[in-house]
């Protein structure tokens, strides 16, 4: 690990974001503004982070429920370890850590379970993507039948892929050779409009409670209104999502939550502030939920 450069650009990034608030905001002001968030408020948040990590682990449930066999405990150990790592190492290697663990807990196929990860990331951008749209209609000129029109229709869009999806699978049909490793790959895809909708409305749910808790944090912090710290939130969110980000999100994370909050007219000391202190809260949860969710869970390990 220590000769990969994305560990080397990851810490490079760390330490640059060390440097740059304390000199243009200062640690010391940064741990003062916790002052504004209460002890009940904060378990509040906290509790509702738990939520989504039940809520993820339900997705992953549904979604391989032929492989599970009614397993759920062990398959919210291997979401909440997926998290953890994913939070934690940089480029997204942390996603390996799925395939590794579901293989070992469920004997899900490489095959399957790393197409159906890469789908289920493609639907968690896509929701991101989604509510970041539909949070900003308000600031567009058009009248409010066009804006429902639009947020309708961007929601229905995934549909289409699923009938894209149709398509290409009944191409591969009819060939051998490459065309059949591709179709046994898309095996892993869900393969009815009930399995797809199900996943979509996991991901929908997940995504507004983990986003809702994050704008009301930065609504806290900087004084905005949900609606303007909901895009901070969000554009913080993509920018973990997207392969590119630094040593636990170091530097990445404060960057696009930066991008969400500065077009509402906040100064950028404050602004990056409030980023930093909500990366603070993302990786405290991450690791207290990680270490209660993994003892809980524990004996639910399979040895094989």
């Amino acid at each position: 690990m220590l000769t990969s450069w994305k560990f080397w650009l990851g810490t490079a990034l760390l330490f640059g974001l060390i440097w740059l608030v304390e000199a243009h905001y200062g640690w010391a002001r940064i741990a003062e503004s916790w002052q504004a968030i209460e002890p009940r408020q904060l378990g509040i948040a906290l509790s509702l982070m738990l939520v989504s990590y039940l809520l993820r682990a339900l997705r992953f449930y549904d979604f391989f429920g032929s492989y599970t066999k009614g397993q759920f405990a062990p398959l919210l150990r291997i979401t909440v370890l997926h998290n953890f790592f994913n939070n934690l190492l940089p480029m997204r290697s942390g996603e390996a850590t799925f395939p590794l663990l579901m293989k070992q807990q469920y004997q899900v196929p490489y095959r399957h379970s790393g197409p159906a990860l890469l789908w289920l990331r493609l639907l968690d951008l896509y929701v991101l993507l989604a509510l970041a749209f539909i949070s900003l209609q308000s600031l567009m000129p058009w009248g409010s039948e066009v804006r429902y029109a639009l947020a309708g229709a961007v929601l229905a869009a995934p549909l289409l892929a699923l009938i894209l999806q149709e398509t290409v699978r009944k191409h591969l049909q009819s060939g051998e050779g490459w065309k059949a490793k591709a179709l046994e790959l898309m095996t892993a895809l869900p393969d009815n409009p009930f399995t797809f909708i199900r996943a979509l409305l996991w991901t929908i749910i997940n995504w507004v409670v983990k986003l809702a808790v994050f704008s009301w944090l930065l609504s806290a912090f900087t004084g905005l209104t949900l609606s303007a710290s909901w895009s901070g939130a969000t554009t913080g969110e993509l920018s973990s999502v997207l392969p590119i980000h630094g040593l636990a999100g170091a530097g990445t994370y404060e960057a696009g939550v930066l991008a969400g909050l500065l077009p509402w007219g906040i100064e950028s000391g404050p602004a990056l502030a409030a980023a930093v202190n909500l990366h603070l809260f993302v990786l405290g949860s991450t690791f207290i939920l990680t270490g209660l969710l993994t003892l809980a869970t524990q004996r639910s390990v399979i040895k094989h």
